[in-house]
């Protein structure tokens, strides 16, 4: 089947040039003046801070987990929830099973 030959329009060149002449003359869309950037920046920095420091005292209340040790924050959450899981499996025994939680520490690194 023939290709069907396309309307007279404007090529793709003539709005890429067009909006390269708006943003030379406009700036771009998304670019913010120097003191909102360092804010928001400052901003970004402080929460990552908040969001490291929530991860050490999490990693701190980990047994079995030596302060020295590097984790990473997946593997920080997950001993967190293995532990959560032994503690709440303990709740529900007479008696809590720490092979259990050992095994599964075992498995997560």
């Amino acid at each position: 089947m023939p290709r069907r030959k396309r309307c007279a329009s404007p090529s793709f060149d003539e709005y890429e040039e067009e909006y390269d002449d708006e943003l030379s003359s406009n700036g771009s869309r998304n670019q913010q003046p120097p003191i909102q950037r360092n804010a928001a920046n400052a901003r970004e920095r402080a929460r990552m801070r908040v969001l490291s420091s929530a991860f050490c005292r999490l990693k701190t209340k980990l047994p079995w987990v030596p302060a020295d040790t590097k984790l990473s924050k997946l593997d920080t959450l997950r001993l967190a929830t293995i532990y959560i899981q032994q503690l709440r499996a303990s709740l529900t025994k007479d008696e809590p099973d720490d092979d259990i939680f050992c095994q599964a520490n075992a498995q997560s690194l």
